[in-house]
């Protein structure tokens, strides 16, 4: 198994949506759309190092999840009131990047995008989780990097704890 890097503690700012947001083929692109007439990336690409164009699911034990969009901040970035916000610990997680040119977390299913980042993953040698809703932190995120206004990178991330790779059984 390889190493599980410490990921720094990070403030999300952007805003969660619902299953109910995806359209008839799993997408989220009404949700981005949403985002980007309702509260645009500009004003968190000044607070950003790198501006970034991020998608988070946070899996809950129930099958269930919650949709983020937004961009990664430093932890402490004060952001303004119209940005729900969310802050990711410090933490162990399995991260990759490869070249990219636009940000398809908001073209493919969620169901798509989701395995296509796990597979990177585990093929970067990281182990995955039976059951990410049930570890201490279900999160993964897809965050695409700009270089200007131009998407350079993505950058997979799912977090790992190396002590809580099997499920719990359902009959404990």
């Amino acid at each position: 198994m390889k190493q599980i890097p410490q990921q720094p503690a990070q403030l999300f700012a952007g805003h969660a949506y619902t299953t109910e947001s995806s359209d008839q083929l799993g997408t989220f692109h009404p949700a981005w759309t949403d985002f980007e007439q309702r509260l645009e990336f500009k004003p968190l690409d000044q607070l950003a190092k790198t501006p970034n164009r991020t998608a988070m699911v946070i899996f809950s034990p129930y099958d269930t999840f919650l949709y983020w969009i937004g961009s990664l901040l430093p932890a402490g970035t004060d952001v303004p009131k119209a940005y729900d916000c969310f802050q990711l610990p410090a933490a162990t997680a399995g991260q990759v990047k490869q070249p990219a040119s636009q940000v398809l977390a908001k073209e493919l299913p969620l169901a798509t995008s989701f395995n296509k980042g796990l597979q990177i993953i585990e093929k970067a040698g990281y182990p995955l989780p039976e059951r990410l809703g049930q570890t201490d932190h279900p999160y993964y995120l897809e965050s695409y990097l700009l270089d200007g206004a131009a998407v350079k990178t993505v950058a997979y991330r799912l977090y790992i704890d190396p002590n809580q790779l099997t499920g719990v059984d359902e009959y404990e």
